[in-house]
């Protein structure tokens, strides 16, 4: 089937660009849309706090139709008579923004480090590519008629730095927030962490691969199937599921690591699956996120 192009067009003879844009420029005009706080106003205030955009490439429809839609919000509670805080500013941080200047600038920032003054070259590479991509985004808003309070104050800001660090300072002092150490997501090549967020995950088929091992108090072996043999040498415990009866009578003992000859506990625990392997199964101290959630809620030390 051969390629299909439309060509919309508007059959409305009364409408015209020309009359959108005018449209447009008399609401820049007469400052519609501009959020005023004033004590003497007795409208109920609500602020939407809308995602910021992150400016780190073209725009598609769906980033379009997503913000229109909180568009729909802001003018239904306008009409409602509240004084609508509805304000427009971009995440201008984070390393997608970074991934993007090296391909279009072409540059390498670990090569520009190198140099005293080559940090400071790449972050005002990133910084004047933000400005353009930001400037688009802002007329593309504006040609679709949203709503929005156009601040242009974004996260890389003095100010909203300024602000974001008295925030942290003031959760700290009240014991909201608090520092601690766990394995992370690293990057080899851009050689810093990556958040969950900015990871994709596949499933592949594997190998399952069967350890014995020895219990202390019976001399008897246990069998445990594992795709990450690898980690052996970090099994800190064993787990099996409450409901499965195959292994009762190991309740309260103890599991010697092979190879590493290391005492370890044996712990019934509902994220053992009995269908999984042999239902027996090594919590190790760095292996994926339930190891992690597990070291935590079971005390173990790695």
């Amino acid at each position: 089937m051969g390629e299909i192009r439309y060509t919309p067009k508007i059959k409305e003879k009364r409408w015209s660009k020309d009359k959108e844009l005018d449209i447009r420029k008399l609401w820049d005009e007469e400052r519609i849309y501009e959020f005023h706080f004033d004590p003497k106003d007795t409208r109920p205030i609500i602020v939407i706090d809308t995602p910021p955009p992150y400016p780190s490439g073209k725009w598609h429809v769906g980033g379009a139709a997503h913000y229109a839609q909180i568009d729909m919000v802001g003018r239904y509670f306008r009409m409602k008579g509240y004084n609508v805080f509805l304000p427009f500013y971009a995440d201008r941080n984070g390393l997608p923004v970074e991934v993007q200047v090296e391909k279009v600038k072409k540059v390498n920032p670990h090569e520009l480090a190198k140099t005293p003054e080559g940090r400071e070259k790449f972050l005002n590479m990133c910084k004047e590519f933000l400005d353009e991509v930001e400037k688009e985004l802002v007329n593309i808003w504006r040609r679709l008629g949203c709503s929005f309070y156009y601040i242009r104050n974004g996260t890389d800001s003095p100010e909203y730095r300024k602000i974001t660090q008295a925030t942290f300072i003031e959760l700290w002092n009240r014991g909201l927030i608090y520092e601690a150490e766990r394995p992370v997501n690293w990057c080899p090549r851009c050689m810093t962490t990556l958040s969950d967020a900015e990871l994709e995950r596949k499933e592949e088929d594997t190998l399952l691969y069967y350890i014995k091992f020895r219990v202390k108090e019976t001399g008897d072996e246990i069998v445990i199937a594992t795709t990450r043999p690898e980690l052996l040498g970090a099994c800190d415990a064993v787990i099996f599921n409450p409901k499965d009866e195959r292994y009762y009578y190991l309740r309260g003992k103890h599991a010697i690591v092979p190879i590493y000859n290391k005492e370890v506990r044996i712990i019934e625990h509902p994220e053992a699956k009995p269908e999984f392997g042999t239902g027996l199964v090594m919590v190790c101290s760095y292996g994926d996120q339930r190891d992690i959630r597990l070291f935590k809620e079971l005390g173990l030390k790695p």
